[in-house]
């Protein structure tokens, strides 16, 4: 086992890939098998990996105090760099950038972990690989998950605003944080690796505040369920690189938050047939279909009827609704930018779900993420 340093930052400095001469230093590009990639990712230039989703991620080991990371994403996308599981910092690569860490501390390894905190609105994203010191070395990630989860969903899967100081807040692009999402905290708790396809704003057939019942200027999350990037149709995603262990769906808030309605039989029509397509390309694995926290009715009752209703016409057991009551999240305290939950709403909302599909799973768990010592 590597041993894990104490990590100090004592600079860090970014600069345009063309402009600056940089000290001499060790490239390893992207395509290094050192490099793990955790989400839906195009690897067909393999000196640079591109991707848009929110929540991809990627992990490596190193040696030495100097670190040079090269990535590029879009004018409003952020990224966490996290070092021996600290965070150091939080980077916004508008253009091709380098950022050099200097001053690490500490004998041995550092583990390197680097978060898109920003869905795919906010750009695309390009990895070009790292720089270390000369003489030091690359090596794979120590970190080796063997569960794996899938999460579908909206704002509240993309970690919308969970860095907002308040519930009246305006969001900005900074505020979102993805990591911060319930599904990246469920995911932690269970030791699982996770992939988010999730876009704001969208539902299963009708968009946020859409003037008609079905949605067509944007395509709804299910139409969006098979592509490599969010914001291409045209490139598919192959669903044999990677294969969950389960699968959680949380949509439905957007096509009930504000008026028309989608038709309840159009609706259901259409949620069950994401649910079928998901049996279709991973097997009949796990899928939980959550409602919450931020509806209740009349979406609880359709998705719970819906979930009722697909185990009975397909004698599938394998099905599970879980509904997160609208009233878990206080106005003080959990909630973050635009009424979306905060980081604490968020840890709120996994500690519902993550006993629920430990049951089912018969997976063990870790509650220090979860756990609410403080007043709830």
């Amino acid at each position: 086992m590597l041993k894990k340093s104490v990590l100090l930052i004592l600079l860090w400095s970014v600069f345009l890939l063309t402009g600056v001469a940089q000290p001499r230093m060790q490239s390893f590009d992207a395509d290094h098998a050192a490099f793990s990639y955790f989400g839906r990712t195009d690897r067909s230039d393999p000196k640079a990996v591109r991707f848009d989703w929110p929540g991809i991620y990627l992990r490596c080991a190193f040696t030495g105090n100097t670190l040079e990371i090269r990535l590029k994403g879009g004018n409003r996308d952020y990224f966490n760099v996290f070092i021996d599981d600290q965070p150091v910092k939080v980077i916004h690569p508008a253009t091709d950038s380098i950022f050099v860490f200097n001053g690490l501390t500490g004998k041995g390894a550092h583990e390197l972990l680097i978060t898109k905190r920003t869905e795919a609105d906010m750009g695309m994203a390009c990895f070009y690989g790292i720089g270390i010191a000369p003489g030091e070395k690359i090596a794979p990630s120590t970190v080796k998950n063997n569960r794996k989860i899938e999460f579908i969903g909206n704002s509240i899967t993309c970690g919308y605003g969970a860095e907002g100081l308040s519930g009246k807040e305006r969001f900005k692009p900074e505020t979102e944080n993805s990591y911060f999402s319930y599904a990246s905290i469920a995911s932690r708790a269970f030791s699982a690796d996770y992939a988010l396809i999730a876009h704001s704003g969208l539902g299963i057939i009708r968009n946020y505040n859409d003037k008609s019942k079905i949605s067509t200027r944007l395509a709804p999350m299910p139409q969006r369920f098979g592509r490599m990037f969010d914001t291409d149709s045209v490139k598919k995603w192959d669903f044999n690189q990677w294969k969950p262990d389960a699968v959680v769906i949380n949509l439905g808030t957007n096509d009930y938050s504000t008026l028309p309605h989608p038709d309840k039989a159009v609706f259901k029509r259409h949620y069950e047939q994401l649910i079928e397509k998901i049996v279709e390309v991973y097997g009949k694995i796990p899928v939980f279909c959550v409602v919450g926290p931020m509806t209740n009715e009349p979406c609880y009752s359709i998705v719970k009827e819906l979930v009722e209703d697909y185990n009975l016409i397909h004698g599938d057991t394998k099905v599970y609704f879980a509904g997160i009551p609208d009233g878990l999240l206080n106005n003080t305290s959990d909630l973050g930018s635009d009424g979306h939950p905060s980081y604490r709403g968020q840890r709120k909302s996994a500690a519902y779900l993550v006993p629920l599909m430990a049951n089912v799973l018969k997976w063990n768990y870790k509650d220090a993420e979860i756990r609410f010592d403080e007043e709830y």
